[in-house]
């Protein structure tokens, strides 16, 4: 499949996906007016990136909504408070800024979407998953004090082998630039599941982003096994909009 006929089946979805919302109100999540902030690291960061892509297709298909996306991704930012060795410098930690950012504009409905810097790149553990757990269930506590639903995305897939060869075991710690081979099957996908079984009063809905990018991860991915090009960014919010169209 080349990249205009994925592009364009991703369309679709995104429009069938709005469609199935306007019949089926169970799963129309939002109402009038609401503003959701989009947390996230460098993924959800990108100036054209599913968030754009989530906020036209509203202002196509459900005007009437009004609804605003604000995007508050952060590149290299975590929930762990974990860095690599090799880092430029300590990642950015989400509650370093988190309480200032809703204190400047409040929001709605908060959309999470963290885990692939969270494990910095290395080999899996208890401690890092219950580290990782640890994070997400404080966002979930900030955001029920404040009363803000949260729609938890999974994190997206390490893609290593859609994209050119990357160096697995080129230095002594493992970090993005040389990641643990197994990095996605024993740790993203660990992630994974546990966003998907978190349960918590402020969770709206928990979405899987992370298979079916890794499904069409050729797709999906150019030269960078990290972030989704364009079509990965479509897949993103074609899936979203399938969840909880609007």
């Amino acid at each position: 499949m080349n990249r205009r006929q994925f592009i364009d089946r991703s369309l679709l979805a995104l429009v069938g996906g709005a469609l199935v919302g306007c019949v089926d109100s169970k799963k129309n999540l939002f109402e009038k007016n609401q503003v959701l902030g989009c947390f996230g690291d460098s993924i959800t960061a990108s100036t054209d990136g599913y968030v754009k892509i989530l906020q036209h297709q509203m202002n196509q298909n459900s005007p009437d909504l009004a609804l605003k996306f604000l995007n508050y991704g952060k590149s290299s930012e975590t929930v762990t408070g974990l860095t690599e060795k090799e880092h430029p410098g300590p990642r950015p930690y989400l509650f370093d800024r988190l309480d200032n950012k809703l204190d400047k504009t409040p929001i709605d409905v908060a959309l999470f979407c963290y885990g692939i810097n969270c494990g910095i790149y290395g080999p899996p553990s208890e401690g890092l998953f219950n580290t990782y757990k640890k994070g997400i269930l404080l966002f979930l506590d900030k955001m029920k004090e404040r009363d803000i639903g949260v729609v938890l995305l999974t994190p997206p897939p390490l893609a290593l082998d859609a994209v050119a060869a990357v160096p697995t075991n080129a230095m002594d710690d493992y970090g993005y630039l040389n990641p643990y081979p197994e990095y996605d099957k024993e740790v993203l996908q660990e992630f994974t599941q546990i966003i998907l079984d978190i349960d918590h009063a402020s969770v709206l809905a928990k979405i899987d982003i992370h298979s079916p990018l890794y499904e069409n991860r050729k797709d999906c991915y150019d030269n960078d096994p990290i972030h989704p090009n364009e079509n990965g960014h479509q897949l993103i919010a074609s899936t979203i909009i399938e969840k909880i169209a609007f």
